[in-house]
């Protein structure tokens, strides 16, 4: 058996799907000097000519989009309610070409639009998510004092979680380990009750809204 050509084996690792363990801030090509000073950011995708872009006056103002085609031709995001633009984003690559474009909107607070290239479907803002599994497109997300796992694309729930969660913090702030895993569960570890007692719990997912 003949080994694999260098590029084509690195082309099949970009391609593979990564766990979402792995998922983090993508680097960015910029352009400018950012901070208080404007920037052109692009986040490629490994699909030809696809990826996000980020136009901004300064770092707290930007046009964010996803472009198809060229950075020329992009479709910018509606700011969430309540935002005028948007901060610079923080985008997560969870596959070679489903992205997750985040933005912080205070503490606790996150902003996450989705991408995804193939089919170019764009998800309307979702806030608060704390991880995603990318193989069934669901989220887990903050829901006032509960925990939802929804579909990323319709926000319909699938699963909603109540615990006695840790006075005086945030779910996100209560829940200090949170994953899907590859076979379809739920892994987090929450602070319970006054006494911030470590909980950690493995749950089932369904994969359709109730």
């Amino acid at each position: 058996m003949f080994p694999l050509p260098q590029v084509l084996l690195s082309a099949l690792l970009l391609l593979a799907p990564l766990p979402a363990a792995a998922a983090a801030p993508a680097p960015a090509e910029c352009s400018g000097p950012g901070g208080a000073g404007p920037s052109h950011c692009l986040y490629r995708s490994v699909l030809p000519s696809a990826g996000i872009v980020a136009d901004c006056v300064s770092d707290r103002d930007c046009r964010v989009g996803y472009y198809y085609g060229g950075p020329e031709r992009a479709t910018w995001y509606t700011p969430p309610q309540g935002m005028a633009s948007l901060p610079k984003p923080h985008v997560i690559w969870h596959t070679a070409t489903f992205a997750e474009t985040r933005f912080d909107c205070g503490r606790p607070c996150t902003w996450s639009y989705f991408f995804e290239a193939r089919r170019h479907l764009l998800s309307a803002p979702r806030r608060d998510v704390l991880d995603v599994d990318y193989r069934r497109l669901l989220m887990a997300q903050v829901d006032g004092r509960a925990l939802a796992i929804r579909q990323i694309f319709s926000a319909r729930d699938v699963l909603r979680l109540e615990r006695d969660w840790a006075p005086g913090l945030s779910i996100g702030e209560a829940i200090t380990e949170i994953r899907f895993d590859p076979d379809g569960r739920l892994t987090f570890t929450w602070l319970k009750g006054p006494g911030r007692e470590r909980v950690s719990e493995r749950v089932s997912v369904p994969s359709f809204a109730r």
